[in-house]
């Protein structure tokens, strides 16, 4: 799980190539060799990731795609993106 109070970023040895034209990015995370496709949106999250706190990361993602879906789904696909992104160790607590 996380803290809402901590600052988040990408994990140090984790790999990231970027494919714009199509949408998504692809991870590697070395410490647990495997290669992990994201979509726009958790490339996006991952971009906030850059050592900023959670709170502020939660919010320029909302922001930035509310317009598009709606408060109550950007907010509920930022958590889903997030604790995904978590989970496979992609990003990491900054703190």
């Amino acid at each position: 799980m996380y803290s809402r109070n901590g600052s988040y970023a990408k994990a140090p040895d984790v790999v990231v190539r970027g494919f714009e034209e199509w949408g998504h990015a692809y991870a590697f995370t070395p410490d647990d060799p495997d290669l992990h496709d994201l979509n726009t949106s958790a490339w996006f999250i991952l971009d906030l990731c850059n050592g900023r706190p959670f709170a502020q990361i939660e919010a320029d993602y909302v922001k930035a795609v509310t317009p598009k879906m709606g408060a109550d789904v950007a907010r509920s696909q930022f958590h889903q993106g997030f604790d995904m992104l978590l989970e496979r160790n992609i990003i990491a607590n900054s703190d």
